[in-house]
């Protein structure tokens, strides 16, 4: 007797011509700009749980900011599920909608660590060690999953998304905050001077 394969409770085969279907229960192109946007989402949530991993392993003492990795990485949960229901036709699906709340916690969150750096009055050209430079990287991510979002409500006037754009407004701040604070004090600020001819590269 010839042993059943047991079925794949991922792998669903109906996404094989290039097609998707959206929380709303609309069937799109996997090319469309609602799935572009739920898939820098998806960028977001992996980069976030990276960054946390790797904070985890190299500072296990900063729990604060662990924390707070955790959370977001609820919160990409729910701007997924908004973006994926972005004509909200079926609100029952969302445990939550990103908020006023929520945009609160990531502003609390930045002023911690902005009151502990001392930052130079200059760009910063590079992040200074490896952890800071994740945090950079997702910073980009952020600014991507805004762009899009923006695109998204341009051509969906009706989609309500005034807090999460926001959301993500404040969390591109934050970010880039956390590559400095992960910087401990050792900032790399732009020096316009080494792109004078003759000028050698820094180190």
């Amino acid at each position: 007797m010839t042993e059943r394969k047991q079925r794949s409770c991922v792998t669903t085969k109906r996404g094989d011509a290039g097609k998707t279907r959206t929380l709303g229960g609309e069937a799109v192109s996997k090319g469309a700009l609602v799935i572009e946007c739920t898939g820098a989402v998806d960028t977001l949530r992996a980069r976030t749980a990276l960054l946390r991993l790797r904070l985890l392993e190299q500072r296990p003492e900063d729990t604060e900011t662990a924390a707070f990795l955790f959370w977001l990485l609820h919160a990409c949960f729910a701007a997924g599920a908004a973006i994926s229901d972005f004509r909200n036709r079926h609100p029952e699906y969302r445990k939550t909608d990103i908020g006023p709340e929520h945009i609160a916690r990531v502003e609390t969150e930045q002023a911690r660590l902005e009151a502990t750096l001392d930052l130079p009055k200059a760009f910063i050209v590079s992040a200074s060690n490896l952890l800071a430079a994740e945090a950079d990287l997702t910073a980009t991510v952020v600014r991507t999953l805004e762009r899009n979002l923006v695109r998204l409500h341009e051509s969906e006037p009706e989609f309500s998304c005034k807090h999460l754009l926001t959301f993500l407004n404040r969390l591109s701040d934050y970010c880039f905050i956390l590559g400095r604070y992960l910087e401990d004090g050792h900032h790399q600020a732009v020096d316009y001077g080494l792109l004078d001819a003759g000028a050698e590269g820094g180190a």
